[in-house]
C-alpha cells in the first residue's frame, strides 16, 4: 500500500504497520493486516495519531498525514512506544532498556527514512 509500511521489529516475525491517511485509509490497511477488525479504527479523527492492537496481530500505528514536522514526529515516536509495548507484553520481555529504545528508534527512522 503506498500509506502503509511494515517495520520489522527483533526479527521478521515482529512488525510494525505504519499507515497514515485519512479514516477510511486507514481502515483499509486495518483490514488488510487485522482481519475482520477495520471496526478498531476509531478516534482518529480527534487525536494526532493512534496505535490499535489486536493480540496476535502486528501493532498498527496510524497517523491523518506522513510525519514532517516536529509535533508529528513526536507523535510517531509516542505512538511507537505503544506498538513495541504491545509486542515486548506479548513475547513476555519485561526489559524496558537498550533493547526497547533501539526497537522505538528504528520505527522513527524507518519511516521517516521513507519519504526519502
Amino acid at each position: 500500500m503506498k500509506n502503509a509500511m511494515k517495520i520489522p521489529i527483533l526479527n521478521n516475525e515482529y512488525s510494525v504497520i505504519v499507515c497514515w491517511g485519512d479514516v477510511e485509509t486507514i481502515r483499509k490497511v486495518v483490514r488488510a493486516w487485522h482481519k475482520g477488525y477495520a471496526d478498531m479504527v476509531g478516534g482518529l479523527e480527534n487525536n494526532r495519531g493512534m496505535c490499535y492492537y489486536k493480540h496476535g496481530h502486528h501493532p498498527i500505528i496510524a497517523m491523518p498525514c506522513f510525519p514532517k514536522t516536529a509535533e508529528q514526529i513526536g507523535t510517531l515516536s509516542h505512538e511507537a512506544v505503544h506498538a513495541v509495548n504491545h509486542i515486548f507484553e506479548a513475547i513476555q520481555e519485561h526489559s524496558r532498556d537498550e533493547l526497547f529504545a533501539h526497537s522505538v528508534g528504528a520505527i522513527v527512522r524507518l519511516t521517516l527514512n521513507h519519504s526519502k
